[in-house]
């Protein structure tokens, strides 16, 4: 028997996105110092925003950062910024297992519960 979470869907996508955002974030501080890079972003809740529906669920899309740079290098990648976001992105992360795990734990309740 399969049992589908409540927005199952939206969370796995939702974690898929942060684990993207972190790997990104990562490559662009590896590149801080390459010439010519553009910071790379990922864009995910702006579509939902837009869809205004969790039943299509996105996923989630890296896009370049083609704003220009204050280096002579044409590298645009702040690393101030991207720490800033590193460090959103994994709280994030960490909500969305402990949501995810909350979710397990109730299910768990439902079935053990229902048995006595």
């Amino acid at each position: 028997m399969m049992i589908e979470l409540q927005g199952s869907a939206l969370m796995k996508k939702s974690l898929d996105a942060l684990w993207m955002r972190q790997k990104t974030i990562a490559n662009n501080l590896a590149n801080i110092d390459t010439p010519g890079y553009k910071s790379r972003e990922v864009r995910f809740e702006q579509y939902l925003k837009e869809n205004g529906s969790f039943e299509d669920v996105p996923d989630p899309e890296i896009f370049i950062n083609d704003s220009t740079s204050l280096r002579e290098d044409g590298n645009n990648v702040d690393v101030d910024k991207e720490g800033v976001e590193l460090y959103r992105v994994q709280i994030q992360y960490e909500y969305m297992i402990r949501k995810l795990s909350d979710e397990f734990s109730n299910i768990k309740i439902v079935l053990t519960e229902g048995r006595k």
